[in-house]
């Protein structure tokens, strides 16, 4: 963990922050080489990309405030320290998506289309973000027994929760599974049967990712809808299980929407 990576005078570069600029500045990159092979404007892309990255941030933010209110209620400045972490995921995620369907409409593009060509960035920049948890000592696991596990340094919120004792890097474990989704979409790609195709696939594999993920990870009382010993089901998850039950409905919408274009 490196919460700070280093100072520029009294500046402290944070790793959370920068790994967070480093996610959109290479899903900006990438998205902006795949607008080029489809022919579109690419410049249109960093436009996109600048709204997206503001609402997301805020999407998330909000979302995290919202869910932990009573540690912000009391010091409501703290809710702009965004460099300290606290971003929730799906919040940022379902900002993110609604800012870009919303752009490529006004900019006249297919927004499902649009979406598509920023699909395997979106995994790229949850994988590269969560990186940066790990290295902030946020979003940390239960106790573990596994080789791989990791003990936090006194000071990280994972350290006052588990002084001395090794947990799951469940942000490693996100960050891997981001990483092999944006694969599986690329690969996917070459034979999508329609546009909104990898956008909702992104989602669904996302989500289960963290059904599989969020048992291993730590999570205060208020945050469990069930705590029975081993067995535990959080907001996240039945967050998670409606994103599933909602990308499938849009996807089976959009197949069907295609299906009656072509005639097929």
């Amino acid at each position: 963990m490196r919460s700070v990576l280093f100072h520029i005078g009294s500046f402290p570069l944070r790793s959370y922050g920068l790994m967070i600029a480093t996610a959109f500045v290479l899903g900006l990159l990438l998205t902006r080489k795949r607008a080029r092979a489809q022919g579109l404007d690419p410049d249109m892309i960093i436009d996109m990309i600048f709204f997206v990255m503001l609402v997301s941030i805020a999407g998330a933010r909000l979302t995290y405030v919202i869910g932990h209110w009573e540690y912000y209620a009391g010091d409501i400045a703290r809710a702009f320290k965004v460099w300290d972490g606290g971003l929730t995921l799906y919040g940022g995620v379902t900002a993110g998506i609604a800012t870009g369907v919303l752009f490529f409409r006004r900019r006249g593009v297919d927004p499902w289309l649009g979406i598509d060509l920023a699909a395997p960035a979106l995994a790229l920049g949850i994988g590269i973000g969560r990186i940066g948890c790990f290295l902030n000592g946020c979003c940390f696991g239960r106790e573990c027994t596994l080789p791989w596990a990791v003990t936090f340094p006194a000071g990280s919120g994972a350290a006052d929760i588990f002084p001395g004792i090794a947990i799951h890097p469940t942000q490693i474990y996100e960050s891997l599974a981001a990483f092999a989704i944006m694969v599986v979409l690329l690969v996917v790609e070459r034979r999508k049967p329609f546009d909104g195709f990898l956008l909702t696939l992104l989602l669904i594999l996302l989500a289960l990712s963290r059904l599989f993920v969020d048992p291993l990870r730590y999570y205060p009382s208020i945050s469990m809808l069930l705590e029975n010993g081993s067995i535990t089901f959080t907001r996240n998850q039945l967050f998670g299980v409606l994103v599933i039950l909602a990308s499938s409905g849009v996807m089976l919408y959009l197949s069907r929407r295609s299906a009656a274009r072509t005639g097929a």
